[in-house]
């Protein structure tokens, strides 16, 4: 089963959709503890300049061999960086846990000052002889583990009743000093020693503490934002951040960096940025969202942010693991998503996240290392690359000796060829020498020598070093990699293989990983350390092939939304229109729409460029016309609203249409004929990459059309005047 989300969608705030695609940053180097006796480490992390502390815990058994006597002791250790590698400098003070009164571990550090909270806080700064312990007052509650720092004052979210919060400055006479206590509701339950502060952030002369529920009406979530006028922090807020109208998640995660406040969101919205508006208090200004959004990375499960970065910890589907996404504040002050930080190995990083500058540390990994990141200076991505031969006799492409490519017709449109079946043939297409790398093509075999293939390749560099994906007559298909003229098969799997058919098959080198897709299915994935760069190109062993519709980009498949609706959830779908939209009780369960009174649309999915649509859809019944009436239903992309969109439709008269709205207005871009029967599945496509739009249904390419009327929007379903059941949806970004 794919995905589904249960939500409610918000309508009213847009975040604003990416232009240029996140880079993928792997991690520099990865470290554990330097002392085997202290397994428990690294749950947090800070990172200052050339330095680090990290968290450690060790367990001192009882003799007797109760482990309820067991005695267990906080510290952190002091790294410094050498490269890209960190080295412990020393082991800061230990405490012994009070078994009745535990208080989780923490750090945070800032510009020559760290703070370390055990059973005790303590506060550390850089002095010309190293780091030296700082005399402290420090009176805590309850603190939790929520330490951060800023302009030489910490936040620390404290309380065993309130969601309360404690401010750390020095004085004049060098001592630290609790100077505020920051007062928040009661939560829920009351009061408990057991019961630790929640979430806290401090940005410059703001502070912000999370009141995940509290005893009034309702227990609704709330993150309260309290101000130092200049003479010391208040006690009580200055204002507060609430959820908005049909808001499904509202934290616990939050962070601030004035004017902006985070609060973590669910996946239809996002994380929220609330701004303050003079006479309106903290209103919802932005959300920012990764484009797999709906697939689970909405909610952010951690964050650390710098002036111009916010880092978020979430998941993604498509990698299948836990990702830092990195998001860049534009001059707009909107966010765009720059760039997302993956382990090599696939396995998921923790929410522990520390930065500065461009360094990235990441902890609570669950393995007990802390991986180690550098984010780009630059971060453009390079620009997708797309060709439909529909001019030229390949231009662009270099060909490899004694191969036969050149462009040929396919249908009313024009493919690129290679017919001589005695060697290995290559066209190689200049441009594309990208580090992270995906080519998709419809390919088809035409004829195969025995044990032959076609395919496509990346991170070509020359025959002794590429990786490539070949579909052989064997019926299974090839993930490869050549190193230094050694020939290596990463991944292979059975795959039916149909001469003449066309696939649409996907070939990625997103730093470590590669993967392949075959008509939007994930098929094959490896792990492989290799050429790091090179060019996209096709490729034939021992045979004639084709290919048509290539499209070269920066990035991994990203799964805008998927559902097979299997589990009986609809999902987080806009409906417009008159419609009665739901998921049949039947098996196969599929999401039908039965009235025929009308328009009817559902629409989902972060809005973005470069899409691909597909669905399996089947008509229940046209309305009988009227007029000039002509029922259709079918597939929509680029979606901003219900006046503006592409389309697909399957007509009472029999016709396939491309059509566009625009303000209202419609324009047929291509039609042609085409029976629709009632109770048949027709599996539709709809492409809208650049300026070209593609409409296939099974394999077969049965419309195009060159327009620029719309450049982003979203996907969905749309139909007039007919019922209808859909399957299968995938919308994702080539």
């Amino acid at each position: 089963m794919l995905v589904i989300v249960r939500a409610a969608l918000l309508t009213g705030i847009c975040c604003a959709a990416a232009a240029a695609r996140p880079v993928t940053v792997e991690q520099l180097s990865s470290f554990g503890t330097p002392d085997p006796l202290y397994t428990g480490f690294a749950t947090d992390v800070a990172i200052d300049g050339d330095y680090a502390l990290v968290t450690a815990g060790r367990v001192v058994q009882d003799p007797s061999g109760d482990p309820f006597l067991d005695e267990n002791f906080h510290t952190a250790f002091l790294f410094q960086r050498n490269g890209t590698q960190w080295n412990a400098v020393r082991r800061l003070n230990e405490h012994r846990e009070d078994p009745t009164f535990e208080i989780p571990v923490a750090v945070a550090m800032q510009n020559g000052i760290a703070g370390v909270q055990t059973h005790f806080t303590e506060i550390w700064e850089l002095t010309p002889s190293g780091w030296v312990q700082s005399p402290d007052e420090l009176a805590t509650e309850a603190p939790g583990p929520w330490l951060a720092i800023d302009q030489g004052r910490f936040v620390s979210g404290d309380g065993s009743g309130p969601w309360g919060g404690r401010i750390f400055d020095k004085d004049a006479s060098g001592v630290w000093r609790t100077s505020a206590e920051l007062t928040g509701k009661t939560r829920g339950d009351g009061n408990d020693d057991e019961f630790r502060g929640g979430p806290a952030d401090i940005s410059g002369p703001w502070a912000i503490l999370q009141q995940q529920d509290a005893q009034d009406e309702p227990m609704t979530p709330e993150t309260l934002i309290y101000r130092d006028p200049g003479t010391g922090f208040d006690s009580l807020a200055y204002g507060s951040a609430r959820p908005p109208e049909g808001a499904t998640r509202f934290g616990p995660e939050v962070a601030i960096r004035w004017p902006d406040v985070f609060v973590a969101g669910g996946v239809e919205a996002g994380t929220y940025v609330f701004r303050e508006e003079p006479a309106h208090g903290f209103q919802v200004a932005t959300r920012i969202q990764a484009l797999d959004s709906f697939m689970g990375s909405g909610p952010a499960t951690g964050f650390a942010k710098t002036d111009d970065l916010l880092l978020q910890h979430a998941w993604s589907h498509d990698r299948n693991a836990f990702v830092v996404n990195v998001f860049s504040r534009r001059d707009d002050a909107t966010y765009e998503h720059v760039a997302a930080l993956a382990l090599r190995n696939g396995e998921s990083l923790g929410n522990s996240l520390s930065i500065s500058g461009r360094r990235v540390l990441v902890g609570n990994n669950g393995n007990g290392l802390v991986h180690y990141f550098e984010i780009p200076a630059s971060l453009a991505s390079p620009a997708l690359i797309q060709d439909t031969f529909a001019v030229g006799n390949g231009l662009g492409w270099t060909t490899s000796a004694g191969s036969q490519f050149f462009t040929a017709p396919r249908g009313n449109t024009r493919a690129y060829r290679q017919l001589n079946l005695n060697v290995v043939a290559r066209a190689v297409r200049s441009g594309s020498d990208f580090r992270s790398q995906a080519i998709e093509a419809d390919l088809r075999a035409i004829n195969v020598s025995s044990g032959g293939g076609v395919g496509l390749v990346t991170r070509f560099q020359g025959p002794d070093n590429f990786y490539d994906v070949i579909l052989r007559t064997s019926g299974r298909i090839e993930l490869r990699r050549m190193a230094s003229g050694t020939l290596r098969v990463l991944a292979s799997a059975a795959y039916p293989f149909v001469p003449n058919r066309y696939f649409r098959v996907r070939l990625e080198s997103v730093g470590t990983l590669h993967r392949v897709h075959v008509d939007g299915r994930l098929v094959l994935d490896a792990d492989s350390s290799g050429p790091t760069h090179g060019h996209a190109a096709l490729v034939t062993d021992r045979a004639q092939g084709e290919w048509d519709n290539v499209v070269i980009s920066p990035t991994l498949h990203t799964t805008i939304y998927a559902n097979d609706f299997a589990d009986g959830e609809a999902g987080p779908w806009t409906h417009s229109g008159i419609g009665f939209w739901h998921v049949s009780t039947t098996s196969p369960q599929v999401y039908s729409q039965s009235s025929i009174a009308g328009d009817a649309r559902a629409s989902i999915g972060v809005p973005t460029g470069d899409q691909s649509v597909r669905v399996r859809a089947r008509l229940d019944t046209f309305a009988n016309p009227s007029g000039v009436q002509d029922p259709w239903f079918g597939l929509m992309a680029r979606r901003t609203d219900d006046s503006n969109f592409y389309y697909v439709t399957l007509r009472r008269s029999n016709r396939i249409d491309l059509r566009k709205v625009v303000n209202g207005s419609v324009t047929v871009l291509a039609s042609r004929a085409f029976t629709v029967a009632p109770a048949t599945w027709y599996r539709l496509r709809l492409d809208a990459v650049g300026n070209q739009l593609r409409v296939y249904v099974g394999a077969n390419l049965l419309l195009e059309a060159t327009d620029a009327s719309h450049a982003s929007g979203n996907s969905g379903l749309v139909m007039y005047r007919t019922a209808a059941d859909y399957d299968d949806f995938l919308a994702y970004q080539p």
